[in-house]
């Protein structure tokens, strides 16, 4: 009995310093956060720092199907893209679900989210493929997605095995950006 009342008493003692246990819960979480709410930044002399990101991801189709989005493309609700505040327009993201483990690499297409505490707002496409269409919102891990590259076989056939792909990090001095196509002009 007196180990218990100890512990509590220096547990009280702990909690009038410095508030509430779930104040403290809420500002250690809050620091981890700042640690890992890291982006893709380019610094004055072109190198570029990467880091993974977590956080509360929601999704937005529907009434925006069409929109013009921050790139200057029309926004297309089944096409796997995403609105990030600060990653380069036409990167590629890795989002992982932590609730079903699911994950898919969206193309930065527009700015947001607006939602106060998101980090990062995906297509309905997007979203159906992590599963989060009935929730409206998951927490995720956002990485920088590796490029995959496929090498020509080099015996002569025409099929390309596993071990002919292979996976290459981004250049750390820039980010890509999508090829352009031409637009198709309408003839009057």
């Amino acid at each position: 009995m007196a180990t218990m009342t100890t512990v509590s008493s220096a547990n009280a003692a702990e909690t009038e310093q410095s508030g509430t246990a779930w104040a403290d819960s809420v500002n250690r979480a809050l620091a981890a956060r700042e640690q890992t709410d890291e982006f893709p930044v380019v610094s004055g002399k072109g190198h570029v720092r990467h880091a993974s990101q977590k956080g509360v991801a929601s999704w937005y189709g529907g009434r925006f199907n069409h929109h013009r989005t921050s790139s200057g493309s029309a926004f297309d609700k089944t096409r796997l893209t995403a609105a990030h505040p600060t990653a380069p327009l036409g990167s590629k993201l890795l989002v992982t679900s932590e609730e079903t483990g699911r994950s898919v690499v969206v193309t930065v297409n527009d700015r947001g989210p607006y939602s106060h505490n998101r980090v990062i707002d995906l297509s309905q496409a997007a979203a159906a493929r992590l599963g989060m269409l009935s929730s409206g919102v998951a927490h995720v891990k956002i990485e920088e997605a590796p490029i995959e590259v496929a090498m020509a076989p080099q015996d002569g056939s025409d099929s390309l095995d596993t071990s002919s792909v292979m996976q290459v990090g981004t250049p750390k001095t820039h980010a890509l950006r999508p090829l352009q196509r031409a637009r198709k002009r309408a003839h009057r």
